[in-house]
């Protein structure tokens, strides 16, 4: 009799077997193809994450190592501040994976002609109404030195919009300014009229034209911006970095406290790291490249534990069920020595008895990936949901991010890392990559379950085959 033809009489005959077999080939495989549906819908969620929080790379300086070093050597208070020099980051401008710079300066300012937005709080004395130390002057206003407004995140996420003029950009005329909407109605100030800024720094003065009004919803109520007024966003400015260079610093050079590189893709974020700290001479053991990664962190965490989780599923379900897989076809060729034997003896290839239990066991488990392939989508779903509402149960506090003093890149960066949420729903489906996944896991361990037991038996021959059989 064909073997084909007998494979396919065993499948029928041994309706408890087939049944169990059937059974374990099911659970395999729905396990397999959820573990595998949950990893690439984890890396789809992850790329959507990054794409949300765009492809941007902060150069600034190293603030946790910092204060690490400084509580080493038993100092206390705020590092200093360490402007970096553009002219060692110019090569990574010039790098292709870099779309646009925005180079970022903050200094301080007093004017005569404007008076600064004061909270409750400051006029109490705990901000502008406090005593400063002898050769200081209490700022007015926090000036941001930009490259381009527009290319600031509170500007591309929508918490600072221009309501009126325009926003600063590289085409601005020369000392042009942007003001937040409430401090220009409160000096009877509009596009287009003039003020003079005195840095507080080396008490030089400028005269700025205002193009722009601006409004922030950026934690106006916050008590620490209350506390020191200079830093509410009502009295925060948007100017030029060469403007601000011209009277904040004693030569009238640019040096700026951080420098944000817009990249062309996501994906090259890790190549883009790696390239800048090649080619440019900064001491990276002071300055970092940060790619939000806190954010990031933050938001996939949930689905990143979600995805190692399946991952570690399919390893052990493919090692067990191939195991136990295995053990069944073992018994089970145990019991059919007789037959194995006889059929052996009347000339029977070696190969096509092998082929006969591969045909029958690869049968069981084509019914068994059609069942799996039509629960698929609603098992892989059903794990997801539960996973990933363990996961955002048990997260743990946000993670923790270090921030600049003041400007467009740290300003209140704490609150702005809270007010990212976490992805808690993760969308699975079952395509054609995952399915050639279970495919080749499901054939590699019906091969294998097949394989091994099989040749223990029919590596002897008849006589000896026949002898054991009780």
């Amino acid at each position: 009799m064909n073997f084909l033809k007998r494979a396919g009489k065993s499948i029928v005959a041994r309706k408890g077997k087939t049944m169990i077999m059937l059974i374990i080939l099911t659970i395999i495989g729905s396990l397999v193809l959820s573990g595998f549906a949950i990893q690439n819908a984890a890396k789809s969620a992850g790329e959507e994450a990054r794409k949300e929080l765009g492809a941007t790379v902060t150069l600034q300086v190293d603030r946790q190592k910092q204060m690490q070093e400084r509580q080493a050597s038993g100092e206390r208070g705020r590092p200093e501040e360490v402007a970096i020099d553009t002219t060692d980051v110019e090569a990574i401008e010039q790098l292709d994976e870099v779309k646009s710079v925005n180079y970022l300066a903050q200094t301080t300012a007093t004017s005569s002609d404007l008076t600064p937005i004061e909270s409750e709080s400051t006029n109490s004395g705990g901000g502008r109404g406090g005593e400063m130390p002898e050769g200081m002057t209490m700022p007015d206003f926090s000036l941001n030195g930009v490259t381009n407004m527009e290319l600031l995140d509170t500007y591309t996420n929508g918490t600072l919009k221009i309501v009126d003029g325009e926003a600063l950009t590289t085409d601005a005329k020369e000392k042009s300014v942007v003001i937040d909407e409430n401090l220009a109605t409160e000096n009877d100030l509009k596009v287009g009229d003039t003020f003079k800024l005195t840095s507080t720094t080396t008490e030089n003065s400028v005269t700025v034209t205002i193009i722009g009004l601006s409004a922030s919803t950026e934690a106006t109520s916050d008590a620490n911006f209350r506390a020191a007024g200079f830093m509410d966003p009502m009295n925060q400015m948007y100017i030029a970095n060469d403007t601000l260079a011209s009277f904040s610093t004693e030569e009238g050079t640019v040096s700026v406290s951080s420098v944000v590189y817009a990249l062309e893709d996501p994906s090259e974020i890790n190549t883009f790291k790696k390239e800048a700290m090649a080619v440019s001479p900064l001491d990276w053991d002071t300055f970092t490249l940060d790619a939000n990664d806190a954010a990031y962190q933050k938001m996939v965490g949930p689905i990143e534990q979600v995805a190692s989780f399946s991952k570690s599923v399919v390893y052990l379900v493919s090692i067990a069920g191939g195991l136990i897989l295995a053990l069944l076809i073992l018994l089970s060729v145990r019991e059919r020595r007789k037959e194995m034997g006889i059929l052996l003896a009347m000339g029977e290839k070696r190969s096509k008895l092998m082929g006969q239990l591969l045909i029958e066991t690869f049968a069981i488990a084509a019914i068994a990936f059609l069942v799996t392939y039509a629960t698929g989508g609603m098992t892989s779903q059903f794990m997801t949901d539960q996973l990933l509402n363990r996961e955002v149960t048990e997260a743990a506090s946000s993670v923790a991010t270090q921030t600049g003093f003041g400007g467009p890149g740290g300003r209140g960066g704490q609150q702005v890392l809270d007010s990212i949420p976490q992805i808690t729903e993760m969308t699975t489906k079952i395509d054609w990559t995952t399915l050639l996944q279970v495919i080749e896991i499901g054939s590699l361990i019906v091969f294998l379950s097949v394989l091994l037991p099989s040749l223990a038996l029919l590596r002897m021959n008849p006589k000896e085959i026949l002898l054991r059989e009780d």
